[in-house]
């Protein structure tokens, strides 16, 4: 009985700390992080989001040929198709004060 217990309460643990994780995270990162960051530079006019998701509020825009801070991430998200590309990878950008994402097809970042 005492030895249930404890395995009860490691497996609680562990699904407390896997639901923890996954509920912390709005997108799924993929880190080619350095600690100076990148520059993300709009091929075409695209919208900054505030999700990713083609659905997500429209915060901003990126104009093609303007550059943005970003953190060197990619993040998954919700499908699309731009720039002739079908995906769902995104990028996080900052302008203006303004933070959210792109369409990661239209915006080159440093490999």
């Amino acid at each position: 009985m005492h030895a249930r217990r404890i395995l009860g309460a490691s497996v609680v643990s562990a699904a407390l700390v896997g639901t923890t994780l996954i509920a912390g995270s709005p997108a799924v990162a993929r880190t080619n992080a350095t600690a100076a960051g990148c520059t993300a530079l709009a091929l075409e006019t695209v919208v900054i989001r505030d999700r990713t998701s083609v659905n997500g509020t429209a915060l901003a825009q990126l104009n093609k040929g303007e550059t943005a801070p970003s953190p060197c991430q990619m993040y998954y998200g919700g499908s699309y198709t731009k720039c002739g590309i079908t995906s769902s990878r995104w990028v996080k950008v900052t302008k203006h004060g303004v933070t959210g994402y792109v369409v990661g097809t239209c915006v080159k970042q440093p490999a």
